[in-house]
């Protein structure tokens, strides 16, 4: 293949919402960090100004302030004015929002750059209508359109139709090198030596759906002396709290917040646990299979599946079924020497699909073959 640009690099703009929390925005960082500088000039647009991940000093970052939908004019006209004043050679955006706002943009332009659509949570599912009505007129102005998992590009064909050709799969490039280093720093907080420990590790909205892994922790509880360990902030905070009361189980669960380095916490639990109705391709999951930790997780649309190998590094449970949580759950604390090897099963393959330095090239010849002319015929 020939580079698209033979006398310089090529210009990436990278469009994401934030560079706080969440998978994308994790996906997002990893990306600004491994790129090739000797093939790319990477930057970066967010949409609000949240920024906690650490960005290359080489990255220009520019912000366009968005507050909401009455901003939503005013940041349409900024990122707009911004691909003009950068002129990059390749825009990539990040999730559906920022590609709706990004192909609304570009439409304006009447030379536009080269445009890559990234989709990270399932479109049948995740999709509210209005944005999904905005993002099939969109959607056919992109190069190429990827999702993060395969059964999440079944569903995407499933919701736009006719951009087989242009749609995708790559998985989220996950630096594990990265994640040892932060694994080992001093954690927040030390496990009780006197029982196991569950994590999780995710927003807290409805469709992390944690009433479900609270019921299920209540059944365990009947049998062991196990906490739990919940990573993550959100809306429905304080009704958690009101789960946690209602069940009993105020000695028994810490809501930690949003933890810069969850990574020291995965280390010393016996657990991790994702009670999902539907995901995209969860980091969270990926990052603590990486890190040796047996997991449950709940058979959901769409990624689980892709990670998981059910009774080999954890199990796979029906969504919505806390019975069927605490039974998994129950099964691998029963049994330390099975859960030993899952866990040591479940570094090595994801490991080996996932890291940064096996992802990464799929992704740059992507950029690279999106950033040259168009095909023809």
């Amino acid at each position: 293949m020939t580079q698209a640009f033979d006398n310089r690099r090529i210009r990436l703009l990278l469009v994401t919402h934030s560079l706080t929390g969440g998978g994308a925005e994790r996906f997002a960082a990893t990306l600004l960090d491994g790129l090739d500088r000797g093939r790319f000039s990477p930057s970066v647009c967010l949409v609000s100004d949240r920024s906690s991940y650490p960005v290359p000093a080489d990255v220009e970052v520019s912000t366009l302030g968005y507050r909401g939908l009455r901003h939503l004019p005013r940041t349409l006209s900024r990122l707009r004015r911004t691909i003009e004043r950068q002129r990059p050679d390749l825009v990539l955006s990040n999730v559906l929002s920022t590609n709706c706002l990004t192909g609304g943009a570009l439409r304006g332009l009447s030379d536009p750059p080269p445009w890559i659509a990234r989709v990270g949570l399932a479109p049948e599912l995740g999709d509210p209508l209005l944005q999904r009505l905005w993002a099939r007129r969109c959607y056919p102005l992109a190069r190429a359109v990827v999702c993060n998992s395969e059964r999440m590009l079944e569903s995407f064909a499933r919701v736009y139709p006719g951009l087989g050709e242009r749609s995708r799969a790559i998985p989220n490039p996950t630096d594990f090198k990265r994640l040892d280093k932060s694994a080992a720093e001093p954690p927040t907080r030390a496990a009780p030596a006197d029982s196991q420990t569950l994590i999780s590790v995710g927003r807290l909205t409805r469709q992390k759906r944690f009433d479900v892994l609270l019921q299920a922790l209540a059944r365990v509880r009947r049998d062991f002396d196990v906490r739990l360990w919940i990573c993550g902030d959100g809306p429905l905070r304080h009704r958690i709290v009101r789960w946690i009361a209602e069940l009993g189980l105020e000695d028994g669960v810490e809501l930690l917040g949003f933890c810069d380095n969850p990574f020291a916490l995965m280390r010393q639990a016996d657990l991790f646990v994702m009670t999902s109705d539907f995901e995209g391709l969860p980091n969270a999951l990926i990052e603590a299979q990486g890190l040796g930790l047996p997991a449950v997780a709940t058979d959901c649309p769409y990624g689980p599946d892709e990670i998981v190998v059910d009774g080999v590094t954890g199990r796979l449970v029906p969504a919505a079924d806390p019975i069927a949580v605490a039974r998994a759950v129950i099964e691998i604390l029963g049994d330390s020497e099975r859960r030993q090897r899952m866990g040591a099963e479940a570094a090595r393959r994801v490991r080996r699909r996932f890291d940064v330095a096996r992802v990464l090239p799929r992704w740059q010849q992507l950029l690279e073959d999106a950033a040259g002319p168009p095909a023809t015929g």
